[in-house]
């Protein structure tokens, strides 16, 4: 058992982990027999435990509204963590944004009486955990670039002194211009309606993306929001362990080459239109190397256990000279996209054998939550003149990617891929 760990959760790396977590998240009391969708579940703990990247959900116009509370109720309850949820349509003002985030009301439409007080009270950015977006397809490109940019630098300006209220000044920020800089880094979630057309750039600040049919939507219990004293089922600590325990997760240099070459299938795949970005390639791996943990089957490697009871540093400064570390010289090749080599993986994995490495099924696992909303069916004229004169032929000048009523072919193109490559 990892340090500091509930004894009532399941131990990090044991078999079969993510069903035990979820038998365990399902059977406690706080939730009074309310059944979680585990898919919903699963992407929302990847996301969680990587915190790169938001997380898009495709569900039916008449379900958005729904489903945000679905999802508003699950991270507060499940996860313990302070939501706020911010819709936008087709008169929203880029102004109004940073208006709406500091001084609108971290309201919660789903609870009622005393215990809704607690939720009227105003939004501090840097207390910001998780933002629920609803409507963004809706809003003008002002808007949405907006949102990307603040998503992008995780910094957002804001109103300083008496104007914003509860804030005060610190060295987080700094004051100009009669405003101010703070920290925004919340997990992101769009509930978009399934169909709609959307920047292909606004996509990319997406890195996880799934749908939810109306069946699988199923509301909390009535009285939910009462439930007090309870504490959050997963604690934020339990989910830190994860995260610390990525660097300890590795690919293999033939794993690594397979999943550039399902990349490449995918980005030139005539069917398809993608939006594979470097951001995007970059990122699979930390995800891949999440579901492994999420996996389990695997001991707990003795250098995480015991960091500074051998000669190790930590993982993120390993490297070759004055080059090693983060933004190193030495990170500069995987950073432009260069796939290792196997000689040169087979001595550096040297004296790793007790930790965890990552295997096709986790890729499997990965697929298709996170190339799958970046992807949209090709029409077949167009897939024919795409075979006929190649890529530089039938762009998307406006860049846009649609998922509506051709999802299933896209998952079918996605399965085939995964099959043949």
């Amino acid at each position: 058992m990892t340090p500091h760990q509930p004894h009532d959760l399941p131990p990090l790396g044991s078999p079969s982990f993510t069903p035990l977590l979820l038998r365990h998240v399902l059977s406690h009391p706080a939730l009074a027999g309310w059944s979680i969708n585990p898919s919903l579940f699963s992407v929302l703990l990847l996301a969680m435990i990587v915190r790169k990247g938001g997380v898009v959900v495709d569900t039916t116009k008449r379900d958005i509204d729904d489903l945000a509370q679905v999802i508003h109720q699950m991270i507060g309850m499940i996860f313990g963590l302070r939501v706020h949820h911010i819709s936008f349509d087709e008169y929203t003002d880029p102004e109004e944004v940073i208006h709406r985030l500091c001084h609108g009301r971290a309201h919660n439409p789903f609870i009622s009486g005393s215990t809704q007080q607690q939720h009227d009270q105003r939004t501090d950015p840097d207390g910001m955990e998780v933002l629920i977006m609803t409507g963004l397809e809706d809003a003008s490109s002002p808007v949405k670039v907006k949102i990307g940019d603040m998503m992008t630098k995780k910094r957002i300006e804001v109103p300083s002194g008496d104007d914003y209220g509860t804030m005060q000044r610190n060295g987080d920020g700094e004051l100009s211009d009669g405003k101010m800089e703070r920290k925004f880094d919340p997990l992101v979630v769009w509930i978009r309606e399934e169909g709609r057309e959307v920047p292909s750039w606004m996509i990319d600040q997406f890195m996880l993306g799934l749908h939810i049919h109306s069946d699988d939507i199923e509301l909390p219990p009535s009285d939910f929001g009462t439930i007090t004293g309870q504490g959050a089922i997963i604690p934020s600590t339990y989910i830190s362990q994860l995260t610390s325990l990525l660097p300890y997760v590795h690919i293999h240099a033939p794993l690594r080459i397979h999943l550039s070459n399902l990349l490449s299938a995918v980005s030139s795949h005539p069917g398809l239109r993608t939006n594979m970005t470097g951001k995007a390639t970059r990122g699979i791996r930390e995800y891949i190397k999440a579901h492994r943990l999420l996996s389990g089957s695997f001991e707990i490697p003795y250098s995480f256990l015991h960091p500074y009871s051998s000669d190790e540093t930590d993982l993120s400064a390993r490297g070759k000279g004055l080059g090693g570390g983060i933004g190193g010289v030495d990170t500069w090749a995987e950073l432009a996209g260069e796939e290792p080599s196997l000689s040169k993986y087979s001595s550096e994995t040297e004296g790793m054998v007790d930790e965890p490495y990552c295997t096709p099924g986790n890729v499997e696992g990965v697929w298709k939550v996170f190339v799958g909303h970046r992807c949209r069916c090709r029409e077949e004229r167009e897939e024919v003149m795409w075979l006929i004169k190649g890529s530089a032929v039938g762009g998307d000048p406006e860049g846009r990617l649609v998922k509506g009523n051709k999802r299933k072919g896209v998952d079918k193109t996605l399965d085939e891929i995964l099959r043949t490559v």
